[in-house]
């Protein structure tokens, strides 16, 4: 088997067929898509059933009590036959060539491979690219891939990651790709990149990352502490030191903060991002990644203070 793909679904059924329609229209015949019912209420499982049924060869379904999306995903993965894994979240789509071209890209003697994403709205207008693979100048293609998104499902990986290295995703906790995503990228030895949008993200109100309100926005502290735990145990932090500080800046002083600034617990969040920055990347405003960032952003990450919160949260949200 050249790929499995893993499809953690859970109460998703107005989006579900979308996604296995997407999956099914495949141009890659040689892979497996492994359904897991993450103990789900609604209709999803009939729907997924439906798919199996049309087309067993292709899709297997797995049923579970709920557990959240890692233990949905760290579930599928001995289940798994294929030389490459990927994984698709169940309410995005893709297109038909979406692993036929990253495996393409992966027989090239990559470990990984990444590609651009759509941030699908339904309003056609809001609709917008995110490249896979950062354009900014990195020492290596590991440094170039740290600067890029973490998203563990616009990606497709050497699936020994997972069956003989045993990489899992953390459970209980937001931001769950962030550990895994640096991790791999740090321990490849190539990293392959189609520089195509072949991977639709829906984006809709309620979706965890939509969320400012729930106090598990506070589980980035947690996930960061992982990273920067991994990367000693590895002997990996000195060599990309300049990379974790910029994701940490990214994380809890930028795009995090964009974040944080509409939720209740701004002042913990505030205070936590601060403490963090300051004991371990206490020179971070020096980071060199800092002035490839736009001259708003810039401007953020010099005057942000709990002072100053009730102007850049005027000027964010004149700005949606």
């Amino acid at each position: 088997m050249k790929v499995s793909v893993i499809v953690p679904m859970y109460n998703v059924q107005e989006y579900v067929a979308q996604c296995l329609d997407s999956l099914n229209a495949q141009t890659l015949k040689d892979m497996e898509v492994i359904l897991v019912d993450d103990g789900c209420t609604d209709s999803t499982p009939e729907i997924a059933q439906t798919y199996v049924e049309r087309n067993p060869e292709r899709f297997v379904l797995l049923h579970k009590e709920n557990g959240g999306l890692s233990d949905a995903r760290n579930y599928g993965i001995p289940y798994a036959h294929g030389q490459y894994l990927s994984f698709l979240d169940s309410d995005d789509f893709v297109e038909p060539q979406l692993y036929e071209k990253l495996a393409a890209a992966m027989d090239e003697g990559n470990d990984a491979a990444v590609t651009d994403i759509e941030y699908w709205w339904q309003d056609p207008s809001k609709r917008y690219v995110m490249k896979g693979l950062s354009d900014w100048s990195a020492e290596t293609v590991q440094k170039k891939a740290m600067l890029s998104p973490m998203y563990a499902w616009n990606k497709m990986y050497r699936a020994s990651f997972f069956l003989e290295d045993g990489y899992r995703y953390p459970k209980g906790t937001w931001y769950e790709d962030t550990p895994v995503t640096t991790r791999i990228f740090a321990h490849s030895a190539n990293i392959g990149y189609l520089p195509e949008c072949l991977i639709h993200y829906r984006q809709r109100e309620g979706s965890i990352m939509s969320s400012n309100t729930d106090p598990r926005v506070k589980d980035i502290f947690n996930v960061m502490a992982m990273v920067r735990e991994e990367f000693e145990l590895d002997g990996l932090e000195e060599t990309y030191h300049t990379e974790l500080e910029y994701l940490h800046i990214e994380h809890l002083c930028l795009y995090g903060m964009f974040r944080f600034i509409r939720s209740p617990y701004l002042k913990e969040l505030y205070q936590s991002s601060r403490a963090v920055m300051m004991t371990c990347y206490p020179h971070w405003h020096s980071n060199p990644y800092l002035k490839n960032l736009s001259t708003r952003n810039r401007i953020f990450l010099r005057f942000y203070s709990r002072g100053t919160a009730w102007a850049f949260n005027r000027v964010i949200r004149q700005g949606e």
